[in-house]
């Protein structure tokens, strides 16, 4: 996140439609912040296995219900008419899932485990988003270039980051239980996909600036 916080810092004036991505940029920074400094300090700090610091996998679940609420805001406030009741209702069926999925299925402060069932939710959501908004711009007779579309790039790097993290938050249970040292090896791809991801939101931010 500290890619893109030089261009939203030095953009004081942004359609509407770029402020849930500024949002996410400056709380996702924060949790970033947050799973780093348990992961490194907890021990240093005198936290020991059972307490609530020890892990810091509830960070996890409230970056994604962060980032699917404010990804959908921006899709929405693009206001490409296409598909748009069903853009409105998808942020409500998430929360309403993920609910059902923490009161029966999960624990959301998992000390052990982060809920790959609601990152892989999430990431299924924000790809369908993704490609609904390449469909409308296929479908749509515009003379604008398509890297001069309003969010483009932000689009770009979200369709990559979740493309590849699907299958990773949605078998990263079972791949620690089977191969704990393939999964922190697999987790990489991640990273690459979410820098990506920063480096998009920086080239959209830089471009709005130009």
């Amino acid at each position: 996140m500290l890619i893109p916080l030089p261009f939203i810092i030095k953009n004081k004036s942004l359609p509407k439609y770029l402020k849930p991505i500024k949002a996410y940029v400056l709380i996702a920074l924060i949790i970033n912040l947050g799973t780093t400094v348990i992961w490194k300090y907890k021990e240093p700090w005198g936290f020991k296995e059972g307490d609530f610091l020890w892990s810091n996998n509830f960070l996890y679940n409230i970056h994604s219900v962060i980032r699917l609420l404010l990804f959908s805001y921006f899709f929405i406030l693009l206001e490409q008419r296409f598909m748009h009741r069903v853009k409105k209702a998808l942020p409500f069926l998430f929360l309403l899932l993920a609910a059902v999925n923490f009161i029966f299925f999960e624990n959301f402060f998992d000390r052990w485990m982060f809920s790959n069932r609601l990152l892989a939710m999430e990431a299924a959501i924000l790809l369908f988003y993704c490609l609904q908004y390449y469909i409308y711009l296929t479908i749509e007779d515009r003379s604008t270039a398509l890297v001069k579309q309003p969010g483009f790039w932000i689009v770009t790097g979200l369709s990559f980051f979740v493309a590849a993290s699907f299958f990773i938050f949605l078998f990263y249970s079972y791949l620690t239980a089977e191969d704990l040292k393939f999964a922190v090896d697999i987790w990489d791809v991640h990273n690459i996909a979410y820098v990506l991801l920063c480096i998009c939101i920086a080239i959209n931010f830089k471009k709005q600036n130009d």
